[in-house]
């Protein structure tokens, strides 16, 4: 009984427990800048990047004068890419996370504008993971570490790293609200077509892994994560900015995306039309390219800016076919903007845009703010 005693100290003083709290903040020395004060006018968000390359995006977005920064997943590559895929481990995430910090692009982020963040694969340490990834829990407090999450917040104690705050005053009020679909995600169905087959509907590489999952018992988001986001919908907001790190209304691919979990998917879509929420816009990312997708349910209008690739780009999944969309895609590397004009006659109006590592427009798209849900 001793040795095990002994044991199951050292083993809490490693952090290496499923959920043991960090002895020593390794992170403490990575700055941010606090919440916007006031009225919010321009959201920059984007997704897909990697330390070890150059990221220019910054001072295209930078030079946009955003008043919040959303990282909507794989801002690293703990797990390594492509071939170099590496096995998790404390030693590796931590790598990447440093990295990260140091990177004097993304330095220049984190100087100037507030961050907000969930996560994707990389961040939670293998591609496609989900509920059954056994380091899940290490990763997650590593990721609440890296962005400054306080000890003992509510954020730390949902064992997910959904988020959600409001900004601005009454009439002007953006509500941000960021899924978790890593930590309750349940499995995925495997297609099982060939590879030929898979080629002759146009879907290669990443694209085609899976088919939707019928199961009833399946989940994207999980139980208490529902119940989070059914509580978050109550509060009061003029605009509210719905991120998920995977697509929601694209559902060709058969890659990572709500597609998968139709039964999750259709929950969503229910729940924001059967609470007559107004002011909804669903911002997505991981696909490595660029789009403006819309569907319109039972007349509940919703829309979706997809941003991806800020400083990698896939042309293949850019080239699947997807019936919702509206623009795009977007193929080369880009961040994604959200604009609100307050005090436009005829009231609040919003323009999206995609901007390139120049600064050009890549896509752009105007909607009142009146016409989005409800």
């Amino acid at each position: 009984m001793k040795a095990l005693a002994v044991a199951l100290v050292l083993l809490f003083l490693c952090g290496c427990g499923d959920d043991a709290p960090a002895v020593t903040d390794r992170f403490a020395d990575v700055t941010w800048q606090p919440p916007p004060p006031g009225v919010v006018t321009r959201v920059a968000f984007g997704s897909c990047a990697h330390p070890s390359q150059p990221q220019p995006i910054w001072d295209a977005l930078l030079a946009e004068k955003p008043d919040l920064y959303l990282s909507l997943g794989n801002a690293i590559c703990g797990d390594g890419v492509g071939a170099q895929v590496v096995p998790f481990s404390e030693a590796s995430m931590t790598a990447a996370w440093r990295a990260l910090a140091a990177h004097p692009d993304f330095s220049k982020l984190r100087a100037a504008v507030p961050v907000m963040a969930t996560w994707d694969g990389h961040e939670f340490g293998t591609q496609d993971a989900g509920a059954a990834f056994e380091h899940k829990a290490v990763a997650r407090r590593m990721f609440l570490d890296f962005f400054g999450e306080p000890q003992g917040s509510a954020r730390r104690a949902r064992g997910a790293v959904c988020d959600a705050r409001i900004f601005g005053p009454v009439g002007k009020r953006v509500q941000v609200i960021l899924l978790d679909t890593r930590t309750f995600k349940g499995p995925t169905q495997p297609d099982p077509r060939s590879k030929a087959e898979k080629e002759a509907a146009g879907l290669s590489g990443t694209m085609g892994r899976y088919v939707p999952n019928m199961d009833a018992a399946t989940t994207l988001l999980g139980a208490k994560q529902w119940a989070w986001l059914e509580r978050e919908l109550t509060h009061p907001a003029e605009l509210r900015l719905l991120c998920s790190s995977v697509q929601v209304i694209p559902d060709q691919k058969g890659m990572d995306e709500w597609g998968n979990y139709p039964r999750d998917r259709k929950r969503l879509f229910d729940l924001l039309k059967g609470s007559r929420v107004r002011g909804v816009l669903l911002l997505s990312g991981h696909v490595q390219f660029g789009e403006l997708s819309g569907l319109k349910r039972r007349g509940y209008p919703l829309l979706e800016f997809t941003a991806s690739g800020l400083t990698y780009i896939n042309g293949t999944s850019a080239q699947v076919h997807n019936p919702y969309r509206m623009d795009g895609p977007v193929g080369q590397t880009h961040g994604g903007l959200v604009e609100i004009d307050w005090d436009r006659a005829g009231g609040p109006r919003l323009k999206l845009r995609a901007i390139g590592e120049q600064g050009e427009v890549l896509l752009t798209h105007e909607v009142p703010l009146r016409s989005l849900g409800g």
